[in-house]
């Protein structure tokens, strides 16, 4: 799915003003986007957390649970990004929004024309934005399994005196024959040195305390 076209996109809009919550949502249809609606926050967040909309475009100001609120509670149990909509711009609701993690701040009144520029571009930022998240995941876990390698390549050349490229070498050999994977065995061997220093080090400290007292 195209990130900008409204084909299979579903939105979520959320307004207490019923003509508001009509005029955008029947809008929104029209131009070829599936619409969910809700008239409080609680009704978005359970919504969201249900249906997983695209995006939610929510009103700020709602009795009950706010937008703002409604964001936060949406944030913390779904990935699904929002902007708002606002009867007020003023400085602190606007950084209110932001704070929040909005994709976008529109102010009433709004047409649906001017509407939907605003959907594409929170929604490219969102496409962004999980991609992101999810190049920096690969890279922490590609990280993480090279310092566990590291570390095993380490210990075996401490304990058999090879090279840093012979006991790379010697890790692979033993992984292979092994049918495992390298990191697989580093973590192994890591845990067990662990085990055995921790051994060590209990046996060293009791027999000190014996030979101490005597």
């Amino acid at each position: 799915m195209s990130v900008t076209s409204a084909h299979n996109v579903c939105i979520l809009v959320a307004d207490d003003d019923d003509l508001v919550l009509a005029t955008l949502s029947s809008g929104l249809r029209d131009m070829g986007y599936e619409v969910l609606e809700a008239s409080t926050g609680e009704e978005a967040v359970e919504i969201c957390e249900r249906e997983r909309p695209d995006i939610a475009i929510l009103d700020i100001r709602m009795p009950g649970l706010s937008g703002i609120e409604a964001a936060q509670k949406i944030t913390a149990s779904t990935q699904v990004p929002f902007l708002f909509l606002s009867a007020f711009d003023d400085a602190e609701t606007v950084q209110a929004s932001v704070d929040s993690g909005a994709l976008g701040y529109l102010v009433k009144p709004v047409e649906v024309n001017q509407l939907v520029p605003s959907i594409e571009a929170a929604l490219r930022r969102a496409y962004d934005l999980r991609t992101l998240q999810s190049q920096r995941e690969h890279l922490t876990a590609a990280l993480s399994t090279g310092r566990e390698t590291n570390v095993a390549i380490g210990l075996i050349m401490a304990e058999s005196g090879f090279s840093v490229d012979q006991a790379e070498e010697a890790l692979r050999i033993y992984a292979r024959s092994q049918r495992r994977k390298m990191n697989d065995i580093a973590s192994e061997l890591i845990a067990s040195r662990q085990v055995y220093t921790h051994l060590l080090q209990e046996i060293r400290l009791i027999a000190e305390k014996k030979i101490h007292s005597i």
